[in-house]
């Protein structure tokens, strides 16, 4: 609460001041940008490619914002936080285009964009984002850790059958090994479909993962990925995490 207090007030002052508004989490040292004063932004170490159009967030959201990522990463150990997420934005849009929720550009940093239901601002989406770009980070750069072979022996499909963005839960390609369409596109795709849900407390998700072999093999070798780059980070963590009992009828 007193994070909180301290925040709210700095976001006042940030205003009145039309300077850049940064948080830094006082754990881990990730740093998280809210607004970029117009005398620093052509400058500023975000600017990666034309493909940038910044809309930033409302004053009024950044407490929630704020308070949304810290729940995030507080569900990872410190360490790889501190060694995984340094530079962080997020913008209502950070693309021309405006349909990316999140990516990850190398030295640049992670960009997340809210997304809001009238006017009020859905931090399980945000928080969805925020996991499904630390994993790619964690997969990418760890590759060697994750049995991709196990991991194919649970496809029905072939990586490419289905070119889709679609990331609703598809019961239709579960017996296949797959959450949704997205997930099909490529194997980096199909891990993050997991990644993205097992730090939250989705049933739609834990009941796919109960009653699908092939979707809970999966779920384990995730599992298993994160337990080696952290032990604390086993399956048990996960499920007492988001207080979930599975019937281990697999």
């Amino acid at each position: 609460m007193r994070q909180l207090l301290i925040l709210i007030f700095c976001i006042g002052c940030s205003c009145l001041q039309a300077q850049t508004f940064s948080w830094t989490d006082s754990l881990s040292g990730a740093i998280v940008y809210l607004h970029i004063d117009k005398s620093e932004f052509k400058n500023h170490k975000h600017r990666s490619s034309s493909k940038f159009e910044i809309k930033e967030s409302s004053e009024k959201y950044y407490q929630e914002i704020i308070s949304t990522f810290q729940k995030a990463i507080r569900k990872y150990p410190t360490r790889i936080i501190e060694e995984n997420v340094k530079q962080v934005y997020i913008y209502d849009q950070f693309d021309k285009n405006g349909a990316m929720m999140g990516t990850y550009i190398g030295r640049h940093g992670f960009f997340f964009t809210p997304t809001y239901e009238q006017g009020i601002l859905d931090t399980l989406a945000l928080e969805k984002v925020i996991h499904h770009e630390i994993s790619h980070r964690l997969h990418i750069f760890n590759m060697k850790l994750f049995d991709f072979g196990a991991w194919k022996k649970n496809n029905g499909l072939k990586y490419g059958d289905i070119k889709s963005y679609d990331r609703r839960f598809n019961p239709e390609l579960y017996s296949k090994g797959f959450l949704h369409e997205y997930a099909v596109t490529n194997k980096l795709e199909d891990f993050t479909s997991f990644a993205e849900h097992i730090f939250m407390k989705d049933s739609e998700f834990w009941e796919a993962v109960n009653t699908n072999e092939k979707l809970y093999k999966k779920f384990e070798l995730t599992c298993d990925f994160y337990e080696s780059l952290d032990p604390k980070m086993n399956k048990e963590y996960f499920l007492e995490l988001n207080q979930i009992t599975l019937s281990n009828k697999h």
